[in-house]
Parts: structure tokens; sequence; C-alpha cells
């Protein structure tokens, strides 16, 4: 089989997801203790944040962007959260503001990338800097805590003398009514269209910039969702809080198969990766492995679907 229709073939069919998936269940089948509520249930808990957070970065990746900065927005709305509350602010009061707060700083992304033309990955790389510092400062450096932020969030739904927290149910939530906004809205047209070939979008009507900044601005939405999410978990803000969260949502895109040059994927696809990655991460802990091998394990799966998808991108554009 020639190289060309070998590429053509792993793509096509999702070989490298198959295989992975394969992989997942062999490790399942020689770990019983997987197969309980509780784990499963722990599986969807710690798959929320990372999972709400690449259903916005899809919107970015499809639209033709590339959001670094969700980890730092993380921190940041997380860190304003816990000071409003602090300050007596009422709940939907304060989650308002910080929703807005998370959806302005992806809008001024997107602006950046749209209006001014600078590079995603400059532009996010240059904002997640530029938010750490300011949140290092908001704390000054230390924790902020507030033990009653958000508390009916970890209240939760018992399944089979499981607890699932209310937080783990978010992410499903969130999950469809992106699918919905995506696939059966024109605004999601358009983000493909946009991610697919930009310049055929603009001269076809569509409003290319504002697109942008309204994906962008997805992003940062799902930031400040999870931020919210986290300070009712951990019930404590930290300069660090959310640190390298974007490189794994970014992880969980790409090993769902949602490329990195725009105009392909879906939520669904974004879901899969972080479930698949959750579930993966899981195993190789239950299975006695040290947790030193996660890290390069999760390295080498992402450069497979990358190199992958480069390699389909190449094929397709002679």
């Amino acid at each position: 089989m020639k190289s060309g229709k070998l590429v053509d073939f792993l793509t096509r069919f999702r070989i490298p997801q198959i295989v992975l998936g394969l992989a997942a269940i062999g490790l399942m089948l020689r770990t019983p203790r997987f197969f309980t509520p509780g784990t499963l249930a722990g599986i969807l808990s710690n798959a929320g944040p990372i999972g709400i957070l690449a259903v916005g970065q899809a919107f970015v990746l499809i639209a033709g962007g590339f959001d670094l900065s969700q980890g730092a927005v993380v921190g940041l709305c997380a860190a304003i959260a816990a000071w409003l509350g602090l300050q007596g602010l009422p709940e939907p009061v304060t989650i308002g503001l910080v929703l807005a707060l998370g959806a302005a700083i992806g809008a001024g992304n997107g602006w950046f990338v749209a209006f001014l033309r600078t590079n995603p990955f400059v532009t996010t790389l240059s904002t997640l800097l530029i938010i750490r510092g300011a949140t290092f400062s908001l704390l000054k450096g230390e924790r902020l805590s507030d033990d009653d932020a958000f508390s009916w969030l970890n209240h939760g739904i018992p399944i089979e003398r499981i607890l699932l927290p209310t937080r783990a149910v978010l992410f499903p939530i969130l999950a469809v009514l992106a699918w919905i906004l995506l696939r059966r809205t024109i605004f999601g047209q358009h983000v493909y269209a946009v991610g697919g070939n930009e310049e055929a979008s603009r001269l076809a009507g569509i409003r290319t910039r504002a697109v942008k900044v309204a994906a962008f601005a997805v992003s940062g939405f799902t930031a400040a969702v999870v931020a919210i999410q986290l300070l009712a978990y951990l019930r404590v803000a930290k300069p660090d809080t959310g640190t390298g969260y974007e490189l794994d949502s970014i992880a969980s895109c790409v090993v769902g198969g949602i490329s990195l040059q725009g105009g392909s994927g879906s939520i669904v696809q974004a879901v899969f990766g972080c479930l698949l990655l959750q579930v993966l991460t899981t195993l190789i802990t239950m299975s006695g492995f040290p947790d030193e091998y996660r890290t390069p394990v999760t390295g080498a799966v992402i450069l497979t679907f990358a190199a992958t998808d480069a390699l389909s991108r190449r094929k397709n554009s002679r």
C-alpha cells in the first residue's frame, strides 16, 4: 500500500482513534476495578473541567485559531470570583460578572487575531503571560479561600450508592448546547466556513472577523465556567489555578480528531478525546504503572494524532 493511500486509510477510518480505544479496552479488561460506579463517576468528574475547556477550544480550532490563554483565564476568573464572593456580592451577580469577564477576554484575543492579524499562538501566549501576572498581583502571590463559594455545585445526584457531583453534570449539558450551536445555527456554519477558507467566506458575505471574535469569546466563556466549577470544588483560588489546562484541552481536541488547520471537527470529537485521555490516565494509574508514565504516553499519543492530521492535510492539498 502506497504512503498516500495508507494515510488516507488511517484518517478516513479513524484508525489511530480505534487503536487507542482498543488499547484502553485492553487495559480495562486487565483492571477489574475499573468497572465500578465509583471509578466511572470519578472519570466523569475529573474530565469535566478539561472537557468544558475542550468544547470552547473546539470552536477556536475549527475557526482556524488557537487559544493558549484558557488556563490563565481560569485562574483569573477564579480569583475574581473568590474576591467578589468575600465582598458579599450575591452569587448570581458574581457568576454573571465572571462569565462576562471570561467572554470579554476571549473576545479580546479574537479582536487581535481578526482585526490586527496577529498570530493566534503568539497572541494567546502573550495574554496567558499577562493574565498570569495580573492574577498573581491580585492575589499577592497567596491563596484566597472562600469555603462557601458556589457550594451548591458540590451537591450531587445519587446513582447506585455513588454521589455524582452537580458540577460533573455541567460538562455533558454544555457539550450538548455547544453541539447545537455549532451544528444547528448559522453561526456554527460560519465557523466551519471561516476555518475552511477565510477569504472565500469573506467574498461570500460572511463577517469573518466577527465570527473569529465570537469563537474566541466562546473559549473564554468556557474558561470562566471552569473557574466557577473549580472554585466550588477547591474552595480556594491560587495564582497557578488552571496551569496547563489549555494544553489538556488542545490535546483532547487533537486526540478526538479535530484538525489543527481549521475547518473540520465537532463537539462530539472534543468530548470523545477528553474522555479517552481521562480513561487512559485512570487506567495507567490503576494498572500499577508509575505516574511518570502518564506524561510521555500522553505526549506520544498527541504527537501521533497531530502527525496523522498533518499528513492528511498535505495529501489533500496536492
